[in-house]
């Protein structure tokens, strides 16, 4: 069971990092295509996205704790 457990933590903390890599993947290659180093620009943007969601994920991870940001976050009302 701790398998399993480990297994789903590590999914809630790739999805709080996710979306910082992906806007940083996004911004690479806005400014990959105005340079013309397209491949360059989206991994180092991309990999400096992914190292900050990372410290968002570890500060989560420790504060609050992964499951509970996720319910959080699941559960919250859409405003009208």
């Amino acid at each position: 069971m701790k398998l399993v457990e480990k297994f789903v933590a590590l999914l809630l903390w790739l999805g709080i990092s996710a979306s910082p890599t992906l806007i940083g993947i996004l911004l690479g290659g806005v400014v990959g295509l105005s340079n013309g180093l397209l491949e360059m620009s989206i991994l180092v943007c991309g990999g400096v996205g992914f190292f900050i969601g990372g410290l968002w994920a570890e500060k989560v991870r420790r504060s609050t704790g992964l499951a509970h940001f996720w319910g959080r976050l699941i559960g919250a009302r859409d405003p009208i």
